[in-house]
């Protein structure tokens, strides 16, 4: 592999930031740019490694280090000055290092005598370490390769705090679509054209249903009717303007959909939020919520569901193969248990619970 130059291996570290395996590629850009033999990141959070990254030739080096060896690392006092290139031999006398039991049962498999590091304090409040070590005594690492390394040290701090805020915000949208995910009803994000920018697993669902339609050549997203669609388009343009709307349309079995289109904003940019729900969505509640929520029996819950379904006391009780004097005296026993005063004001109640699967 061809070495790197100074210019080229700043880019890299730059670019691999945004890489999800970020540590990896700049593990390899710097054994590649100072001609080592291995190298190595780890970060340390309150007072515990969080992450490592090694190259291939030391990865087996890991878990007996962080096992035990550790505690015997003689080069940990170099570690404690930030920011600043350190070499193995500025903590500990190298014939002193090879009568040591660290270096005879653990650093000489890997031929470690004199490796080369840098901590790095970062925004997130962690500590980022990079080992460097090269592995032939004729070449050892010196001052030359300190300065080329201290050299870099403020591109590869800049780097790895640009890769952590990456992660976090790759994070924060995975939990955010994980969220969206676990809701029962459709969402989508559109933008001024109706084109689609985001969905969750409900709004996937509708469309392999049928129930929605992403046009092709930019013509954005539709429902129903071609008018019915030109009516949805013209709601996200109004959105996109800061005006909510809502429509009511069918979809290809004659189930009733409806939409609830509202402003939102996204680093200054707007696109319009569009919530569907199908008139024959099953309920987004079971009888087990429901007893953890208000403390009334499975019975009682079940109850609950099919008033909240539409049904009468006559059909709900013949449902459940009780007579309709008991469930009416079950009623009783939920308004007590809710709270509600009537069965509008339980049906107002639980239709106001969220709705998630």
């Amino acid at each position: 592999m061809a070495r790197l130059s100074r210019d080229e291996v700043i880019a890299t570290i730059y670019a691999a930031a945004a890489e999800s395996d970020a540590l990896s590629r700049i593990a390899y850009a710097l054994r590649s740019y100072l001609d080592v033999d291995s190298t190595g990141l780890w970060f340390v959070e309150r007072g515990g490694i969080s992450e490592i990254v090694q190259t291939a030739d030391i990865t087996e080096s890991v878990p007996p280090y962080l096992e035990y060896y550790r505690t015997l690392d003689p080069w940990t006092a170099s570690r404690k000055t930030p920011n600043r290139v350190y070499l193995g031999s500025d903590s500990v006398d190298e014939a002193e290092l090879l009568r040591s039991e660290f270096y005879n049962d653990f650093a000489r498999h890997f031929g470690m005598v004199r490796p080369m590091g840098l901590v790095m304090p970062l925004e997130s409040g962690s500590l980022a370490t990079i080992a460097l070590n090269r592995c032939e005594t004729r070449r050892f690492l010196g001052e030359d390769e300190r300065a080329v390394l201290q050299d870099l040290a403020i591109h590869l701090r800049a780097a790895l705090s640009l890769r952590g805020r990456f992660r976090a915000e790759r994070e924060a949208a995975s939990a955010r679509d994980a969220a969206l995910d676990a809701l029962r009803f459709a969402v989508l994000v559109c933008d001024g054209e109706a084109r689609v920018r985001g969905m969750n697993t409900a709004a996937a669902e509708l469309a392999e249903a049928g129930f929605l339609r992403f046009g092709s050549r930019g013509t954005g997203l539709s429902v129903g009717t071609p008018a019915e669609g030109r009516s949805l388009q013209a709601l996200v343009r109004g959105a996109i303007q800061g005006q909510p709307g809502a429509l009511r349309v069918r979809g290809p079995d004659g189930t009733g959909l409806s939409l609830l289109v509202t402003p939102t904003r996204h680093e200054e940019r707007a696109h319009a939020l569009i919530c569907l729900t199908r008139d024959d969505a099953p309920p987004g509640l079971d009888a087990a919520t429901l007893v953890r929520l208000f403390g009334v029996s499975p019975a009682q819950a079940e109850l609950c569901l099919l008033l909240l379904a539409g049904r009468t006391f006559d059909e709900a009780a013949a449902e459940r193969g009780i007579a309709t004097s008991t469930a009416r005296s079950y009623f009783g026993l939920i308004l007590d248990r809710t709270g509600a005063r009537n069965l509008r004001d339980l049906l107002r109640l639980l239709a106001a619970l969220p709705q998630i699967r």
